[in-house]
């Protein structure tokens, strides 16, 4: 069964109000929506901020039912031809807060787990032919989380440079991590709702009013194209 996860409401309400034949279970601290999109069960849960809350909403959804997750929402973009609007499929994500560098591993390397965990393959191309479908461009690359919020010029270009980044957030990699350990194929699509700089804060809040569409236009191409996997 396929599961859809959003940080924010914003990012998953459109898609909440258009599921059918609806039920709602609560497990790890998480409200999880069960419901039916184009005939085919989904499973919907809406994280919260932060990487911690990403790994719980992950193994929730992986204990209500779901054998592969879509994560969808905004992100700060950090390449040089990332514009708002785009869409940055992950094909890799990777924790940039993370530093044990006084211990001699390189940053972003947590002790035991790889330095990027790589998104499955064909979710990956099923969110990025939905999010082209939508008539966005659609960039694949590298996404990194942490529990920060980047709106410093300086800052997301160092972000960029050291991951090899297109884009920045503070779920992602966690979900990721956590969606490796439950043996579950996970992708992340982010829409860029501003460039990591100091106009983010304004950015980010003008661009929730279209958020919601897209994650749901994303869902609905994507849930008959991997009707024969869920």
């Amino acid at each position: 069964m396929l599961g859809v996860m959003g940080a924010m409401k914003v990012e998953v309400h459109t898609v909440l109000d258009a599921l059918e034949s609806t039920s709602t279970l609560h497990t790890l601290g998480q409200e999880i929506t069960r419901g039916e999109v184009a005939g085919a069960p989904v499973l919907v849960a809406q994280s919260g901020i932060g990487k911690v809350n990403a790994a719980l909403a992950v193994a929730g959804l992986v204990q209500a039912g779901a054998t592969q997750i879509v994560f969808t929402g905004m992100a700060g973009g950090v390449g040089t031809s990332i514009h708002i609007g785009d869409a940055v499929v992950a094909t890799s994500l990777v924790q940039h807060d993370v530093d044990l560098t006084d211990f001699g591993y390189e940053i972003g390397r947590i002790p035991d787990e790889p330095l990027a965990w790589p998104a499955d393959r064909t979710l990956v191309s099923a969110l990025t032919a939905a999010a082209t479908g939508l008539g966005a461009t659609v960039h694949l690359g590298c996404i990194a989380s942490g529990d920060q919020f980047i709106a410093d010029r300086a800052r997301a270009a160092a972000i960029a440079k050291l991951f090899d980044a297109l884009a920045v957030e503070m779920e992602g990699a966690a979900a990721a991590q956590a969606a490796a350990h439950c043996g579950v194929p996970l992708a992340v699509l982010r829409w860029i709702s501003d460039t990591a700089d100091e106009a983010s804060p304004t950015d980010s809040s003008a661009f929730n009013q279209r958020v919601g569409e897209l994650d749901l236009g994303v869902v609905r191409a994507i849930v008959p194209a991997l009707a024969g996997q869920v």
